[in-house]
């Protein structure tokens, strides 16, 4: 297990810092109580399935309210794949720092649970973890194979229920889980996204019980909606045959995640804890490629997992915070899946580390009005090494996007990526942008401390 590195005399230094001044006729600003954090990562699930984002196709509710009440992000940008994402996401780096095979978090990497954790949070993580590569219980055994990837222990998190750790087995009907200690088995008649939102409320409600003052960081990483589509316990069908893949189950998945967000949403307001709380909600690619959604004004959008169009990376985000910023605001910041580690060290007052490289920015003044945007371009370095899929680098702004081959591409106007602009035709704005994004991806690449983009 990752060691501690003392988060009690961090929370002491904190309390100190916050306490009152003394009564000498002039009264100290307050500083804002931290937040509660819940970051919610959908399974596969494009911008466009999203109702507060155009969709037509499927009903969400809740996660419409979260963006009506909150700020939703209309360019926020994963990679083109899980496993990719997800390293992105939990170390703040971009995968050429970090990626070395798929579904492993390398022994060496900080993530965001290890700095909220030693900040003083209460650290508890449920749903698909897929980061501890083939470090199996019988390589442990052997003192073999190692340094291939991390516990949840180690990447930070004090308790967890997860799927797809030492073996994958199922994830929804009799799903195979697994807790703290590698304890794990199947849980005969019962459905894991359920137990995954029950046991997360459940820990949520005993710290905020036994330890009201302390903050927690709770990681949803959701099963839904990713294949095999099958029934939900909502599904006409799901009595008859829980295992029956087949795509049109997708628009009951997308409900029932719909649904069990709902349920984080109305279990943290019963628990008092909703205002002071930072809800992140976003996925971690593209709808997959056996789906075709649509959009209120009629536009067709087919699936596009694992591509690197428009459609294989363009995710929903939307952030809620009643205590911390004003709602009801929808923006075209850009958004890298780096930023989520800086943002939430930001407001946990969580140090970053000094030794190695921070890629992201944090996206916390965007949400407060500070500034319009922290970033004006996104960097992806796509390398899988999974299903000989091949690399592939490229940068791009809101409208423009240079690939490391040279094409080019204005992919607002060509989301299909069908004809790359030549040089000799670029109109002024468009070789200005090409010029910008060259510079950016030469320097992350060309220069190993050179910092994220921004303005």
């Amino acid at each position: 297990m990752r060691p501690s590195r003392h988060w009690w005399l961090v929370v002491t230094a904190l309390a100190a810092a916050c306490a009152p001044a003394p009564d000498t006729g002039e009264r100290a600003a307050e500083s804002p109580k931290r937040p509660n954090i819940l970051l919610i990562l959908i399974d596969d699930l494009g911008f466009e399935a999203i109702g507060a984002y155009g969709g037509a196709s499927y009903e969400t509710p809740n996660i419409d309210r979260l963006a009506a009440e909150g700020v939703r992000f209309t360019h926020a940008y994963s990679t083109p794949l899980c496993s990719p994402s997800r390293l992105k996401l939990v170390t703040g780096r971009y995968n050429s720092r970090n990626y070395t095979e798929w579904g492993v978090l390398p022994p060496e990497e900080v993530t965001f649970a290890n700095l909220l954790q030693d900040a003083g949070y209460a650290t508890f993580l449920a749903g698909k973890w897929q980061m501890s590569g083939f470090k199996q219980a019988w390589a442990r055994e052997k003192d073999c194979c190692e340094g291939l990837g991390q516990t949840p222990e180690e990447a930070g998190f004090d308790d967890y229920l997860v799927w797809h750790y030492h073996e994958k087995g199922e994830r929804y009907a009799d799903p195979l889980l697994w807790g703290p200690g590698g304890e794990g088995g199947t849980h005969e008649g019962h459905y894991g996204p359920d137990l995954f939102a029950e046991f997360l409320l459940d820990r949520i409600g005993s710290q905020v019980a036994e330890e009201p003052d302390r903050p927690f960081l709770a990681y949803h990483s959701m099963a839904l909606v990713h294949a095999p589509f099958v029934p939900t316990p909502d599904s006409a069908d799901w009595a008859a045959d829980r295992g029956a893949p087949d795509p049109a189950h997708f628009g009951d998945m997308v409900a029932y995640t719909d649904k069990l967000i709902g349920r984080m949403l109305d279990g943290l307001e019963e628990l008092g804890v909703l205002d002071n709380t930072l809800i992140l909600l976003t996925a971690d690619n593209g709808t997959p490629r056996q789906i075709t959604s649509t959009l209120q004004d009629g536009t067709v959008i087919p699936g596009g997992k694992g591509g690197t169009i428009d459609y294989g990376v363009h995710v929903p985000f939307i952030a809620s915070w009643p205590a911390g910023f004003e709602g009801g605001r929808v923006s075209d910041a850009l958004i890298d899946f780096s930023d989520f580690l800086p943002s939430m060290a930001e407001v946990a007052g969580a140090a970053l580390p000094e030794d190695r490289v921070i890629d992201g920015r944090s996206f916390i003044p965007v949400l407060r009005g500070e500034t319009d945007s922290s970033r004006d371009w996104v960097f992806t370095d796509f390398r899988p090494r999974f299903l000989n899929i091949p690399e592939v680098t490229f940068v791009h702004d809101r409208r423009y996007k240079l690939y490391d081959d040279g094409r080019f591409f204005d992919f607002e106007n060509d989301v299909q990526e069908q004809a790359p602009l030549a040089d000799d035709e670029l109109a002024s704005e468009a070789a200005a942008a090409k010029a910008k994004l060259k510079a950016a991806m030469n320097g992350v690449l060309g220069v190993a401390t050179s910092p994220s983009g921004g303005s």
